[in-house]
């Protein structure tokens, strides 16, 4: 487990509206997307003894954010996600919302990235997707 409730609630991204069980419900799915987002890297690597402490805590941060994206979601599910309407009509009138639900069954984990925890890992070096050099 990368995070407890207690640590979850000392993080700058900690949400009042989440309660231990809301926490607990959305803890394995939010690190289930990060581990994709990051390749992995703290299934490979120990974050308890990670000395980059900038980097291990920026992971941390990004957990805190994605389980407050799942919750504000309402599901853990990229199908449930995905269910919305990309737009609605009555009448006449009619309100397209772009393509923000279009696609998600090629990516399934995809539709459940939070912006906030993408851009808390920009600067950590954890979304380097390149190839090591020789």
């Amino acid at each position: 487990m990368y995070l407890t409730f207690e640590d979850y609630q000392k993080l700058n991204a900690s949400d009042t509206a989440i309660t231990s069980d809301l926490f607990a419900k959305y803890l394995g799915k939010a690190s289930l997307v990060i581990d994709e987002m990051t390749s992995d890297y703290y299934k490979l690597h120990d974050l308890a003894t990670d000395d980059n402490l900038y980097r291990a805590n920026k992971f941390r941060e990004a957990i805190g954010l994605e389980i407050n994206h799942l919750n504000e979601l309402g599901t853990s599910s990229s199908y449930e996600a995905g269910l919305e309407p990309s737009s609605v009509s009555m009448g006449r009138t009619s309100i397209n919302y772009g393509n923000q639900t279009q696609n998600i069954n090629g990516a399934p984990l995809s539709a459940l990235y939070s912006d906030e925890a993408i851009s808390v890992l920009v600067g950590s070096g954890l979304l380097y997707k390149g190839v090591q050099s020789i």
